[in-house]
């Protein structure tokens, strides 16, 4: 009897590659892939708790499919991050969920699919026809207070180069690659190498194709950005930077136990914009983060005032288990959190939408890798700009005029 899988994922970019390399092995290995978990012998949700508020959502979502589980006498396999950060919450809901760490290895061996044939670095996968992530690197170097998806996913372990060029090799269209991991920046000190050594490599291809760099931590991307800068004279390479500040005041990153200031940032910035000028600069913010007095949010405003990123991942404080900043005095009431956040959020959309007005009447080249929600279709600028289209070019570049600008998207005709 054929056994059928129901897999769903949540999470970061790595997330994603997991889910989608698991759903590409078992297809291949003959496997069906179920669309409803209640048709299903064996129900998988790869799982996030970076944050208090996804790790609830995930119980929730644990709970309905444990439900649909019982009623159907299936087993209900929660992977991923939660079981490393807190398999506590899982037990309670049943001691007969079975809970595995983010390692597709386990996961392999446990399901009786041979680990021995099973190579996590190597499977191809993709998250839509036009998009393949790749991890680049597992684990990472740092020791932040507040996270606790280090004990999920542990010590950086990067991958060779000649393995990642052999995927990115593999394809034979053009296509957008995500190179993943949580720190890009520290890839390769394990291993000898680095990340601008990476894409040295990827980028003696003559094929046609787009590169995102994932996250990147400042501490290190400071470290790597002279050599990285020149690279993105290549246009096939996003001029796209994820960098998370975290805060503006250097007494909570010092307690954030960050590794660098708010003048390093500011410095780190500037560089990559005197270089260039139309980069994406995205970020993350914590607020409400235990200590967090007013005039340490003021100086986080007044950051990204000076920086006016266009993307920012604003999370309120939430205490995480085993973490440092759980146990720090100064935890503040939700309220403040929610007011502060807010507040931020509006600086935000002001922000966003200055930057994109700048771009209406410019010409750019999209490649065009996703449906929109309307029948349209969304193309990425070589800044990672999205940009709606009504043309159908899936999977092809082409050149187009802005024409309106939105917060969150670009509109355009054909140039």
């Amino acid at each position: 009897m054929q056994k059928l899988f129901f897999i769903e994922g949540y999470g970061c970019s790595l997330n994603h590659a997991d889910t989608e390399q698991l759903t590409a092995f078992l297809e291949s290995r003959n496997f069906k892939i179920s669309k409803k978990p209640e048709n299903a012998n064996f129900v998988v949700i790869n799982t996030c708790a970076v944050k208090e508020q996804t790790e609830n959502r995930m119980l929730k979502r644990i709970r309905e499919l444990w439900g649909i589980a019982q009623k159907n006498n299936s087993k209900l396999i929660v992977f991923g991050c939660l079981p490393k950060i807190n398999p506590e919450k899982v037990s309670q809901i049943s001691s007969q969920i079975i809970q595995i760490g983010p390692s597709l290895k386990e996961l392999s061996q446990f399901l009786e699919l041979g680990s021995t044939e099973f190579s996590p670095s190597l499977e191809q996968k993709k998250s839509n026809g036009f998009v393949s992530i790749i991890p680049i690197a597992r684990g990472c170097l740092g020791n932040c207070s507040f996270c606790a998806t280090r004990f999920a996913r542990g010590a950086l372990k990067s991958y060779p180069i000649k393995e990642i060029c052999e995927k990115i090799d593999l394809e034979k269209k053009p296509v957008e690659f995500w190179l993943t991991a949580q720190d890009t920046a520290c890839y390769g000190i394990d291993i000898g190498t680095s990340l601008p050594a990476l894409l040295k490599e990827i980028f003696k291809s003559r094929k046609k194709f787009r590169v995102r760099i994932g996250m990147m931590n400042p501490h290190y991307a400071a470290k790597i950005m002279p050599r990285l800068l020149p690279l993105f004279s290549d246009k096939r390479l996003y001029r796209f930077f994820h960098i998370p500040v975290q805060s503006g005041s250097d007494k909570i990153l010092e307690k954030m136990n960050r590794h660098y200031k708010r003048s390093q940032y500011l410095k780190l910035v500037r560089k990559i914009r005197s270089k260039l000028p139309d980069a994406t600069i995205s970020t993350d913010v914590i607020v409400g983060f235990p200590g967090e007095t007013e005039k340490d949010f003021e100086q986080t405003l007044s950051l990204v005032k000076a920086v006016k990123p266009d993307i920012i991942n604003i999370s309120r404080f939430g205490a995480r288990p085993k973490t440092k900043a759980a146990a720090m005095k100064g935890q503040l009431h939700g309220r403040v959190k929610k007011k502060r956040s807010r507040i931020l959020t509006e600086l935000q959309k002001k922000i966003s939408i200055e930057n994109k007005e700048k771009l209406v009447g410019s010409v750019q080249e999209l490649f065009v890798s996703e449906k929109g929600p309307k029948g349209n279709f969304v193309g990425r600028s070589v800044s990672y700009k999205p940009v709606v289209i009504e043309n159908d070019f899936l999977g092809e570049f082409v050149k187009v005029k802005i024409t309106r600008a939105f917060p969150n998207f670009l509109v355009a005709d054909l140039a």
